[in-house]
């Protein structure tokens, strides 16, 4: 008989009748989403995404308009890649892609009867860079002072550490630099200066992350690091073999896991790094549960969906949850007491309790 204990209830808390492409939950458990709203212009594809931030069963709110964060004219768009809470729950890193029309359109007109419609038959590709906009949790712009432009150009992966008044980011496309800005003031930092790191995770509570990277410890070759984000500090962990993706924290920050292949998941504990724990599972993105004794898989790429299980990191045992059904995407809830799980095509985000 299936045990009880490791299975999610049957029904879920609440339901997000959306169409959810990216979600974060916070510490207080509030679910931040972007809903994609597309149109078209002149045949050009738009997308620009509304936010919405829900508290519970029935209190969904909408926090960012597409038409009125993005006005048109001018022909412009963005697609909302992740949402990042800060960890007290009251402020939100937006990290997005621009759209900008093709050299030479011409939008002068582009409100005019008949040119907007929902058309989404491209004539051409619109591109644009990364940016990280920067929002109260009412949605309300953090302008950084001094920035001569409206949002954090080519940064990715931001987040706020726990003054509530810092931001990281990552820069590059792989490896990757850190930047540290204090919107207030605009007091902008390159941290860490002359490393680069394959792969890095935030631990945003603590004010500091984790990474790895070539050549950053005593040995060559890859090397697993703490970096203090407020003082600059790089503190090597373990020299690693091989990474092949999965880098992830657990709720205490006491272990890390990752995919050493594209099989087995490699669990470190950071205190004692030189006895790891190796679990065979096949690859894929797992989350951890509260107590730390396993993780929660779902198998293959990251765009693919497929079916939850809960990994026994003790005994390498698998239990499915929710029914064997098939999900996009998930997340378990930073107290670790309930999990938000994305449906395939229209990703219908349902929120359920974990025991």
């Amino acid at each position: 008989m299936q045990p009880v204990l490791l299975r999610a209830q049957d029904n879920p808390t609440y339901v997000i009748n959306e169409d959810c492409q990216t979600f974060d939950i916070s510490a207080n458990n509030a679910v931040v989403f972007a809903v994609p709203r597309i149109r078209g212009i002149r045949r050009l594809v738009l997308e620009r995404d509304d936010i919405s931030v829900a508290d519970g069963p029935g209190k969904i709110r909408r926090i960012v308009d597409a038409d009125k964060f993005m006005p048109i004219p001018p022909t412009e768009g963005y697609m909302v890649d992740s949402l990042a809470w800060s960890p007290d729950g009251h402020r939100i890193a937006m990290n997005m892609s621009l759209q900008k029309a093709p050299s030479g359109f011409d939008d002068k007109n582009a409100k005019k009867k008949g040119e907007l419609s929902e058309d989404n038959s491209p004539l051409s590709t619109m591109t644009g860079g990364r940016a990280i906009a920067l929002l109260d949790d009412e949605g309300r712009e953090i302008k950084v002072a001094g920035l001569k432009t409206r949002f954090i150009e080519n940064g990715v992966h931001a987040t706020w550490l726990a003054d509530d008044a810092t931001v990281v980011y990552q820069t590059g496309g792989g490896p990757y630099s850190i930047t540290r800005v204090r919107p207030a003031d605009g007091q902008e930092t390159t941290l860490f200066e002359g490393h680069t790191f394959n792969v890095i995770i935030w631990d945003a509570k603590r004010n500091r992350a984790f990474a790895i990277g070539e050549n950053l410890g005593v040995r060559k070759g890859l090397t697993l690091v703490q970096l203090d984000l407020m003082h600059e500090l790089v503190t090597e962990i373990a020299h690693i073999e091989s990474y092949q993706g999965s880098l992830s924290l657990s709720p205490s920050g006491a272990k890390i896991g990752y995919f050493e292949d594209g099989d087995y998941i490699d669990v470190i504990d950071i205190a004692n790094p030189g006895r790891p724990v190796r679990v065979r599972t096949g690859f894929g993105r797992f989350e951890w549960s509260r107590d730390e004794r396993r993780v929660l898989l779902k198998r293959g790429p990251p765009e693919r969906s497929d079916t939850l299980f809960w990994v026994d990191l003790r005994d390498g045992s698998f239990t499915p949850i929710l029914h064997d059904l098939v999900f996009h995407d998930f997340r378990i809830a930073p107290d670790g007491r309930s999990i938000a799980v994305a449906e395939p095509g229209k990703r219908v985000l349902k929120v359920y309790s974990l025991p």
